[in-house]
């Protein structure tokens, strides 16, 4: 095993960065997520949840957003429809 195996075994123990409301959405999961600060929303699949939240988006795209800064609850990805 090389060092960035090392690197990545070690980092998967972390638990997820939580989000304004507390919830650590996992890895897979469908989330909406909302910005109360200026009513921002974005909706899609995690794919990674340590140092930020990122996501691809149901709109074809990618984002990578501050976890502390909005409020993030598991729906059905056929909400975001």
């Amino acid at each position: 095993m090389d060092a960035t195996d090392l690197d990545w075994a070690f980092t998967q123990g972390w638990p997820g960065d939580p989000t304004l409301n507390g919830f650590v959405p996992q890895v897979g999961e469908h989330v909406f997520c909302y910005r109360p600060s200026d009513g921002a929303t974005r909706c899609g699949t995690v794919d990674d949840n340590r140092a930020g939240l990122f996501l691809a988006t149901c709109a074809s795209g990618r984002v990578a957003l501050t976890a502390a800064r909005w409020a993030v609850t598991a729906t059905p990805a056929a909400a975001c429809a």
